[in-house]
């Protein structure tokens, strides 16, 4: 199985000049986005808060996390980004991925679009 990535628009929430497309890697997974420092600096997404997440090894760790826009196919959401090691490689999680309507399928390797939202 080969790994899937998906374009998306990275902004600051303040000044949505600031923005870059980027390849995030798709992990349906993760429950959060992550970004490197570099890129949060890059866009002045700042530290608003601290979460402990435990990691795919087991071990627990407290990371930064701020807020950004990410955008895709026309359409925009706010959300919260982890802001990680200086070395991480964009993903994106399970709570984007559904903001979007976006469907994986790991089997065929494609990204479909539901039309609609589930409300519950």
């Amino acid at each position: 199985m080969g790994e899937i990535y998906l374009e998306l628009t990275i902004a600051n929430i303040a000044d949505r000049r600031r923005q870059k497309e980027l390849a995030f890697l798709v992990d349906t997974g993760a429950t959060r986005a992550w970004i490197s420092k570099q890129v949060a600096k890059e866009f002045g997404i700042k530290k608003i808060g601290e979460v402990s997440l435990e990691l795919a090894k087991g071990n627990a760790r407290k990371f930064a996390y701020g807020m950004c826009i990410f955008a895709f196919n026309g359409e925009t959401v706010a959300g919260n980004v982890i802001i990680g090691p200086p070395d991480s490689e964009p993903i994106v999680g399970t709570p984007v991925l559904q903001d979007f309507r976006l469907v994986i399928d790991l089997e065929h390797h494609t990204i479909t679009r539901r039309r609609t939202m589930k409300a519950k």
